[in-house]
């Protein structure tokens, strides 16, 4: 396994320089936490003519793949005449922010308006049809717009989507995106891994609250509106409550009830993540699924499937790993 592309160029511009022979150190790091995908390398510096700048175009392919295409955002340089580089793919661009008022409407076509808004290139690889109430977004990322979208589509629906990006172009797809048809585990193409569970963003009581001011002359009464649901972990974790302000007046009791049971269906859990070093290979994505078998955790009852959360590859030739980041 070698690498089989690494060009970088001026943007619009038809000067390209190859630098395959100059690249140590070159990594990938890819996370589905709203967050570009970061291509990081080093570059000897030659006397071409040539030096990387802020805003080139990266492209850099692995085994003949297409595999990462972006833009420099970081260029440093050392006294050793060495750059170090870091460039991030087209997703990056969603970190924009902006002012909008959204209608009802789906994930989906936010996603659409999102990506049309910073001008980069996108498919819907998974639509949900799933509607979304209005909602006035001041002054925030295009990311932290579409993050709570999906928390929103996630607790109607329980499908849990995310964004990545498929070299220029990036994607809205539900996870997990496929299977892969290997194992991985003790003596499997695994060489160390690290497993934790945690309580520390869990809630086993979810308080849905509506408030409501009236003025009457000089004095203002509050009346309280709010709904509750109860998870069966209590006796275990102890009460875990969290409150979720209702802000429309036309919500009523039974809709504040439900709201309360689809927050806590998804705030009612354990989280657990497992980080491993397997061989490399391009097959790990984000959002794909795999068989994960480790002797002593599944005497401790863990499922076998898991779902890639964050990715690197260590783009080494004589060494190449691939760090994975995967939840249940």
């Amino acid at each position: 396994m070698t690498c089989t592309q690494f060009i970088v160029g001026h943007r619009g511009s038809t000067d390209r320089w190859d630098v395959r022979d100059l690249a140590t150190n070159v990594k990938l790091d890819t996370d589905d936490d709203f967050a570009a995908g970061t291509l990081t390398f080093d570059l000897l510096e030659v006397n071409e003519g040539f030096g990387p700048s802020n805003g080139d175009e990266v492209r850099f392919g692995w085994d003949n793949g297409k595999t990462f295409f972006g833009y420099i955002f970081k260029a440093g340089y050392t006294s050793d005449e060495v750059f170090s580089i870091t460039a991030y793919d087209p997703m990056r661009y969603l970190k924009n922010q902006d002012t909008r008022v959204w209608p009802i409407g789906t994930l989906s076509q936010r996603f659409v308006t999102a990506c049309q808004s910073v001008g980069i290139k996108y498919k819907v690889v998974t639509a949900s049809k799933y509607k979304l109430p209005s909602k006035l977004s001041d002054g925030v990322s295009f990311f932290d717009m579409l993050q709570e979208d999906i928390e929103a589509t996630q607790t109607g629906t329980g499908a849990r989507f995310i964004l990545r990006c498929n070299y220029d172009t990036v994607e809205l797809v539900q996870t997990p995106t496929k299977a892969l048809q290997y194992l991985v585990g003790d003596g499997t193409g695994i060489t160390s891994w690290e497993y934790d569970r945690d309580i520390d963003d869990a809630y086993n009581v979810v308080k849905v609250v509506k408030t409501k001011q009236d003025k009457n002359g000089s004095a203002t009464a509050t009346a309280i509106t709010s709904a509750s649901a109860s998870g069966s972990t209590i006796s275990r974790w102890g009460k875990l409550q969290k409150v979720e302000k209702v802000t429309d007046d036309d919500t009523n009791l039974a809709q504040m009830k439900t709201k309360a049971a689809h927050l806590l269906r998804a705030s009612n859990v354990e989280a657990k993540t497992m980080k491993l070093t397997v061989l490399g290979s391009m097959d790990y994505q984000l959002g794909v699924a795999f068989m994960l078998q480790v002797k002593s955790l599944v005497e401790m009852g863990l499922k076998p499937v898991c779902t890639v959360r964050k990715c690197t590859q260590n783009f080494d030739p004589t060494n190449w790993t691939t760090d994975l980041e995967v939840t249940w």
